[in-house]
């Protein structure tokens, strides 16, 4: 039997969508949703699912000092869900000073591996510290887990780690998480299961946009919903690992290792004032833009959505949040 068209989305229902990346890509994107989210007429449901194979920094210290996941790019989410500006919020991301232990260390960070531990449960430490700082939306690790990100390149050479396969140059032949056997929380793959709309976020393309898709569950749960998939594409490529790579491959990597189904892309159209542009070209980085109308069968959709306001390429969130409204129907 066949399966029923989907009824066309529209901004003004109350929709469930449910967003997917990590570190800070994820977090502009949540940053653009939740003014969606805090409407008093029919708000979406926000559900923010969170990669988890940080091994550098804070995080990376935490999680080698003391066990568990690391906390950074849950903390950074939960702070762009934040529904006011206060000083809680910034205590967050507040970062030590200094020479001592404690240096480098984010307060948000600490605060929540020590709510994990008094609870022995992340789910209920996000939401203890979601209610205390009063945010929208529901935030949630794609895996609860310690899991560490592999690579290798065509060369046969094995990176591992979130960090060495951040520096890596593309392409590469395989990626995956190690312990393979390692399951998604089920409240992730519930919220995936009843999404009317995924957003995968901008951000680091292996291991922010595609590391939560090396879960077979999570890719599952993306099917069986048939929810639209939307990718909001990178303003530009980053040193090491997707440098030289056009939109083309981006996507074209999300279906070789994130095997999952885009149903459109919104991708930038505003050129870069020319001194950030010869910046970032400097470090390696070039725009991810491209005019056709289509790549690889999936339609693309073309807005300017670089904050004038930043001197780096950033997405303004009024300007995604507009977007995002503008595409649902075209979906």
């Amino acid at each position: 039997m066949a399966a029923e068209p989907r009824v066309p989305l529209h901004a003004d229902q109350p929709l469930r969508v449910v967003a997917l990346g990590g570190g800070t890509g994820l977090a502009a994107l949540l940053g653009a949703l939740k003014r969606e989210a805090g409407r008093s007429r029919d708000p979406w449901t926000l559900t923010g699912i969170v990669t988890v194979s940080d091994n550098g920094g804070s995080s990376g210290r935490l999680r080698d000092e003391l066990g568990g996941i690391p906390p950074g790019d849950l903390r950074n989410c939960l702070s762009a869900l934040t529904q006011e500006a206060s000083p809680l919020s910034d205590l967050l991301n507040y970062r030590f000073k200094g020479d001592g232990s404690l240096a480098g260390h984010s307060l948000g960070n600490l605060m929540l591996w020590a709510l994990a531990d008094l609870t022995g449960d992340w789910v209920r430490a996000i939401r203890q510290l979601s209610n205390v700082l009063v945010t929208v939306g529901r935030l949630y690790p794609s895996t609860v887990v310690p899991v560490t990100l592999c690579a290798e390149d065509w060369s046969g050479r094995r990176h591992v780690g979130e960090t060495a396969v951040g520096d890596c140059r593309p392409p590469l032949s395989r990626l995956w998480l190690e312990p393979r056997e390692a399951e998604p929380l089920p409240e992730a793959v519930l919220a995936l299961l009843r999404a009317d709309l995924v957003i995968l976020s901008p951000g680091s393309l292996y291991t922010s946009t595609i590391a939560n898709l090396l879960l077979p569950e999570l890719r599952e749960a993306m099917v069986s919903s048939r929810a639209p998939v939307l990718y909001v594409a990178n303003l530009m490529t980053e040193p090491g690992e997707s440098a030289g790579l056009d939109l083309e491959a981006h996507l074209a990597a999300i279906a070789s290792f994130g095997r999952t189904r885009i149903s459109g892309v919104i991708v930038n159209s505003a050129p870069l004032p020319g001194d950030l542009l010869q910046r970032y070209r400097e470090e390696g980085g070039q725009p991810v833009m491209d005019p056709a109308p289509r790549l690889m069968g999936i339609p693309l959709f073309h807005y300017p959505l670089l904050d004038p306001e930043v001197r780096m390429a950033r997405h303004h969130p009024d300007l995604l949040n507009q977007a995002l409204r503008d595409v649902l129907p075209r979906l």
